[in-house]
């Protein structure tokens, strides 16, 4: 998300509620010769204007606005400089909202307009030097010209009638008119093909309001060019009066600003992603943890009951659904990027070739499958299974939009994300991607399902046919593997996704799948650390079955203090990552300041990854993620403790 924002050419400002700018983009940094460490963090107004308050701004404030009205803003300021230039500022301030309508910050786009703001009053003079004399008008027409077609932006020069008097290379370039077919014609027949003004139909007009008030203004517009296509259009207006001080014509500036509006609004979906990602992990972690006693408990009974047991069919029916939560939890890791994977070089080519034989017993007969590998053989860095996840719901979606038929194509390429790749696209890290395209001839989507299309339990689907998950777990498992999924498709004409992973370098083997889990217990004596009682209680029976000796800490704190008592007896580890006082890795420090070369496990509801990124298990501890089967427990602490 940081690099699409700093790839924007105009200043980007994140505020939070209390007015404290809580991020920068590079453009705003360079355009006023600051660092982030200048700004961020600091009051807005201090930083811009360098007042007190926000009350104490002699303009507009967007940022009072947009959190009291919760609607965007369009306004014009001037700030100071850390240099002590002065610099005028077209701003958008528009707001960020929360799942439950709640304006939690807002983002501000920054353009500086200083220089057009010279060359307005100096139009402004040059109109007010003009009208002194018709000869002075008729002499300095070609210089007016140039002038205007010299603006980057578009430029119009309007009546009292709203006709256009005269319009710049640009403006006509905006709208895909020649010149001769502009003048004369009305701003809102050009700009908006209406047959009326388009104040009328309560749109605020720039134009409008400075023939009424003489003063400048600033609004922002739906323009349509000449084939219908919308564009975003922010719109400045500035009065040109004769000598008695009345409005004779008005210059409107236009600047397209639909890009901007396009970046906003992706910005606005990474966060929305972003946050249920977060909501979604930290289920998954305490959901997690019942499932270690749900399971863990069902398994012990499991082990004890006697085959010809009435309870053990219910037993097993227990068992059975608590693995499929599991699944969901996984899913839902999946999802917020926070899956353990077991990342090995995976050849594309060899991939999409054993991907094809398992779609061919799962598409219908009267579907085609086409499966186009790359001439180059190359290789990605990737969790296979989940890989397979990810294609075989995009498959399924796939026959799913095709109930009578037609073809779906893999495609398998090589794509280099350069800098113009990832300005066209929105998205991206430079570097060589393998991509897999899975093309179908379907129903296709709409453009508001596509925009949806990967938010967690969105589906189209009728009631029973679809979880909603599918594809938002397929774009959990893409973005963990530092990889994008992107979709392609127009109502009617089929759908294409597009999966694109990095290019993994090395000539690294596939590794063989490991063995059956097998129970194996011990006399040793273990440290058990876990803040949850249930999840303790239960490691603690397993355990004391198998033979071990078990020793119980509730937090941190209490596992060093209870090492320090039974530091003779104590031969192994096993500490939950997140604790209260003291996380499994504080306290594995403190211990093994105690007695080097102490082994130990540590376990968590948190996926590895996750523990991975906060540096826990820099020193190569060994992982377990719960929910934890007492098999898998067994077999993990025989394997560290016989090393």
């Amino acid at each position: 998300m940081k690099d699409l924002l700093n790839a924007i050419a105009d200043g980007v400002l994140i505020i939070d509620k209390d007015y404290e700018i809580v991020f920068a983009n590079k453009a705003l940094l360079d355009l006023c010769s600051l660092s982030a460490e200048d700004i961020v963090g600091r009051k807005c107004h201090a930083s811009s204007h360098r007042c007190p308050t926000p009350c104490a701004l002699p303009e507009r404030c967007p940022h009072k606005e947009v959190f009291s009205t919760g609607k965007s803003v369009a306004v014009k300021h001037t700030h100071s400089c850390q240099d002590g230039r002065k610099r005028i500022f077209s701003i958008t301030a528009s707001p960020i909202i929360d799942d439950n309508g709640n304006v939690i910050r807002m983002v501000e786009i920054l353009k500086d307009i200083t220089e057009e703001e010279k060359t307005a009053e100096s139009l402004r003079a040059a109109f007010r030097e003009l009208e002194n004399t018709s000869d002075a008008l008729r002499k300095s027409e070609a210089f007016v010209r140039n002038i205007l077609d010299s603006v980057e932006e578009g430029f119009i020069i309007i009546d009292p009638e709203f006709r256009i008097v005269a319009a710049n290379r640009a403006f006509c370039e905006q709208v895909k008119c020649r010149v001769e077919n502009v003048a004369g014609k009305y701003c809102y027949e050009v700009s908006h093909h209406l047959d009326k003004p388009c104040f009328w139909a309560g749109e605020e007009c720039a134009p409008s309001r400075t023939f009424k008030t003489g003063a400048s203004s600033l609004a922002i517009h739906t323009h349509h060019d000449s084939e219908g296509k919308p564009l975003y259009i922010e719109t400045r207006s500035y009065p040109i009066k004769d000598a008695s001080g009345t409005v004779t014509a008005v210059i409107e500036t236009l600047n397209n600003i639909t890009e901007v509006r396009r970046l906003e609004g992706q910005l606005r979906h990474a966060q929305k992603m972003e946050a249920i990602g977060t909501l979604a992990g930290g289920i998954a972690h305490d959901f997690n943890n019942l499932l270690s006693v749900i399971i863990g408990y069902g398994e012990l009974t499991q082990m004890r009951a006697q085959e010809d047991d009435h309870c053990v069919p219910q037993l097993k029916e227990i068992l059975a659904a608590a693995h499929k939560a599991a699944q969901l939890t996984s899913g839902l890791l999946a999802f917020s990027r926070k899956q353990v994977m077991d990342l090995k070089a995976v050849s594309i080519n060899e991939f999409i070739s054993v991907f094809k034989k398992m779609l061919d017993r799962i598409i219908g007969e009267d579907i085609e499958l086409k499966v186009l590998p790359t001439a180059e053989n190359v290789v990605i860095n990737a969790d296979r299974s989940q890989i397979e996840q990810v294609l075989m719901n995009l498959a399924v979606n796939a026959r799913d939009a095709m109930p009578h038929g037609g073809i779906l194509i893999i495609q398998a390429a090589v794509e280099e994300m350069d800098s113009h790749f990832i300005n066209t696209h929105g998205f991206g890290e430079p570097g060589r991607y393998a991509v897999i395209t899975v093309t179908d001839t379907g129903t296709g989507i709409t453009e508001d399902t596509r925009r949806r299309i990967f938010e967690p339990y969105f589906t189209t689907k009728e009631l029973g046919r679809g979880t909603g998950l599918g594809l938002s777990i397929a774009f959990g498992i893409v973005k963990q593997h530092k990889g994008f999924l992107e979709c392609l498709s127009n109502p009617g004409k089929g759908a294409s996704f597009k999966i694109y992973i990095p290019v993994f370098e090395s000539g690294e083997t596939i590794a063989e799948g490991t063995g059956a889990v097998a129970a194996e217990g011990g006399t040793e004596t273990i440290l058990v650390a876990e803040d949850d009682s249930a999840v303790r209680d239960y490691m603690k029976q397993v355990l004391n079955s198998f033979g071990y000796s078990v020793i119980e800490a509730f937090d941190g704190e209490d596992a060093v203090n209870k090492f320090k008592e039974n530091k003779d007896r104590i031969q192994l580890l096993l500490l939950d990552v997140i604790m209260p006082k003291k996380t499994g890795k504080d306290a594995y420090e403190d211990i093994r300041g105690l007695k080097p070369g102490i082994k130990a496990i540590c376990i968590s509801g948190y996926a590895q990854d996750l523990i991975q990124d906060r540096g826990i298990l820099d020193d190569g501890l060994e992982f377990l993620q719960k929910p934890v089967t007492p098999a898998l427990l067994l077999k993990k602490i025989r394997e560290v403790l016989d090393r």
